[in-house]
Parts: C-alpha cells; structure tokens; sequence
C-alpha cells in the first residue's frame, strides 16, 4: 500500500471535504441526480472499478474485484437532495435555489468514493468483491426498488448489504441498532364529498383530527434528539409503538381528486389494522360533523427496517476495534419518524444500516437532519471512511 503524501490521513481528508462540499453546493432532486452519478461515475472509472451506470434511473454501480473466491459485499450510497432552500451560513451552501442535501447524502456518496479509494490500495489483502451501489430517489422511496428492478442484484448478486447514515450523534461515534432500526410508513388519500359547504374549512378539520392521532412529533431541536437517542439506547419500548402521522391539503392541479394526502409512520407493522381502524373513526367524527362522507385509499407503505442480528454481532468487533468501543453506541429500539427503502435491499439478503454521528456542539453543528441549516462536522467523513473499512475488511476475512 502507498504511502506517498497523496495518500496520507490528512490529503485524504482534504479530498473527501473537497468532494462533500462539492457536492453539497450542487444537490438535486430524486430522480434528476444526472450530474452527481457523473461525477461518482468518473471517480470510479478513474480508481480501475468496473463501471456500470443508469440503473433504475441515474444510479451507478463500481465493482471492486480482488480476484480471490470470498463473500460479495454490497455497499449503499443514496445520492439525492431534498426540496428544501439552504439556510446554512458557509461558502459551501447549496447554489441550487430551493434544493439542499439537508439529509447528508453529500456525506453518504463522500465516504463510499473515499472507502473504494481506500480498500483499492489495500486490494491484495481482500477476499471476494465490493460492490458500491449508488443509489438515486431515496428520498422519494423510489431508488431502491428500481435498481432492484433493473436487474441489480441479478447484475451482482451480493451476500449482504450495508449502509452509512448520517445522523445526530456525537462526531466520532457509530450508532448500531441491534435488530429494529426505523420506522415504515403507509401513504393514504382521502377524498371528501361535502354538500355546498365549507370544503377548505372541513380540509382544515381532517387535517387536524388525522394529524391528531400522533403519539409524538419529529424532534427538530438539539434537546428532543438527544432524548429520543437516549431512549433508543435504553430500548424504551414506547418507541417501537409510536405513531406519527402528517397530512397535507390537495395540490392545486391535481388530477387525482385527492383532497388530503397523509403518511402514517409505524415502527410495527403489526398494529396496521388497529391504526387504519383510528384513522377511519377520526374521518367519521370529521365528516360527520359537517354532514359530508370520504373516500379513502391506501396508495404505497414502505416497511420498517430491521438489521440483521447476526451480522451485526460481526460488525461491532470491528467497529470498536477501528475506531474504540467507547465510539460504539448500541440502539436496542428503533427511530421512529423516519423511513429508508433500504429495506428493500434487507428484504433479500442480510443488511446492516448503521448510523454515523456528524454532530459537533461545541462547534455549534446540532446536524438535525430536514433542517434549513444542517450541515455536519466533516471529521464524521473520516471516521465513517474508517469504520466501514475496518467493517469490509473483517467480513471478507471471516465469511
């Protein structure tokens, strides 16, 4: 392995700010990622990485080969922006009015270019292959299930699946939950028929009944996170029940005749029957009061996400060992406000998501993610590089 000054620790941590940042000046929507698989693309194809492109739409794939028989390891990188206008105050914020990388998939792409670097020049010492999956539409819930349908996993068939992302914990640690990770979602359309009445006034109404029935709202403030964090730690059990739901009216134009659109999160999908049941008795009481009725139609659920227990009993050694066991923050109950279709990857083969801390509060970096200001400590890009390097190296040696 090199050592020449292109390849020391602090030449690559230039390299990969350079690129997050890069990155971040530039995001784009789910679906439109045509620029930034571009650039995935050449920095693959520069490293000698087999190289493959458009699946599922602009999402990219780099086949790292050891030619040596050993397990193939998938690795998932979500490369989409949010809707969402930059707040953040840097010379790096987004040039790209009304769009941001408010969820750190900058971050997410950064370390999976700067881990196939790394294990690259570390390629005699492997066994098997690393298949770098670079995936669009995450945000949308829409990425995953293309690639898929693209062919990916006929393309490259992996053994398992794993995945990095950025979250609100301590910089320098590495959160992994032990077997329930986050929350699934149902998305449902309401459609109301009212005599000539107040329509705006008995939205207004559905929207706050349904919204209503949340156990509890999305933390978006540094005190609420970290009480929510605790609570995965200790496996409140709370957790694995909450429900949230947000509800927006119809859009103008809408040819759906939908006049409320909703997502219901879940940690258990057990209890869809018992939430549909609330949902339903919440819209009687609504519309009853205003002498309409409604339709409604479940249209799309994204599961909950689970890890793979005995996977995980793998990862951690590898981690704390990396890293230190002190940077090791186990999670024994699920997120509950948030969804990843990652899952469909965990469906099919053994998969691990884990969490990378990007916050830094002495540095005034909360790293809330959907904020207008989110932005994270970039020391995070080296110690994700690292452990997931580390987390690579000890599957191929034991599988």
């Amino acid at each position: 392995m090199s050592t020449g000054p292109n390849h020391s620790p602090d030449a690559m941590r230039s390299r990969l700010v350079e690129l997050r940042r890069a990155l971040h000046m530039h995001p784009e929507l789910s679906g439109d990622e045509q620029e930034t698989a571009g650039i995935i693309a050449a920095r693959l194809r520069a490293l000698e990485l087999r190289t493959e492109t458009g699946i599922g739409g602009y999402g990219v794939v780099g086949v790292l080969d050891s030619n040596r028989p050993g397990p193939t390891i998938a690795y998932r990188a979500d490369m989409d922006a949010l809707p969402m206008q930059d707040a953040l105050v840097q010379p790096y914020a987004s040039m790209r009015s009304g769009v941001s990388h408010a969820c750190g998939h900058d971050v997410h792409v950064t370390i999976a270019l700067g881990l196939a670097e790394l294990l690259s020049r570390a390629k005699e010492h492997l066994r098997g292959r690393v298949v770098f999956v670079f995936q669009p539409a995450e945000e949308s819930l829409d990425g995953a299930r293309a690639m898929l349908d693209a062919g990916l996993f006929q393309s490259y068939p992996p053994d398992m699946m794993l995945a990095l992302h950025a979250f609100p914990i301590p910089v320098g640690t590495v959160g992994v939950a032990t077997a329930a990770c986050l929350a699934g979602m149902e998305e449902f359309r309401v459609r109301l028929y009212t005599p000539a009445g107040n329509l705006q006034g008995l939205i207004a109404q559905v929207i706050e009944n349904l919204e209503a029935l949340s156990t509890d709202a999305v933390p978006t403030e540094t005190q609420r996170f970290a009480h929510i964090i605790q609570r995965m730690r200790e496996g409140d059990p709370e957790l694995g029940r909450t429900i949230f739901v947000s509800s927006w009216p119809h859009a103008p134009g809408d040819t759906s005749h939908t006049h409320v659109l909703s997502l219901v999160s879940m940690a258990d999908f057990s209890i869809r029957p018992e939430i549909h049941a609330r949902i339903e008795q919440a819209l009687d009481t609504c519309t009853a009061s205003f002498g309409a009725t409604y339709d409604i139609d479940y249209t799309f659920s994204n599961p909950p996400l689970r890890n793979d227990g005995a996977l995980i009993d793998q990862i951690i050694p590898a981690i704390e060992q990396a890293l230190g066991s002190s940077a090791v923050l186990r999670f024994r109950a699920p997120y509950p406000f948030a969804h990843e279709d990652f899952v469909y990857y965990a469906e099919r083969v053994p998969a691990a998501f884990l969490w990378l801390g990007t916050q830094n509060l002495e540095k005034g970096i909360p790293s809330i993610p959907h904020t207008p200001d989110y932005d994270v400590d970039e020391d995070a890009l080296v110690t994700g590089m690292t452990a997931m390097a580390a987390v690579v190296r000890r599957l191929m040696e034991t599988r």
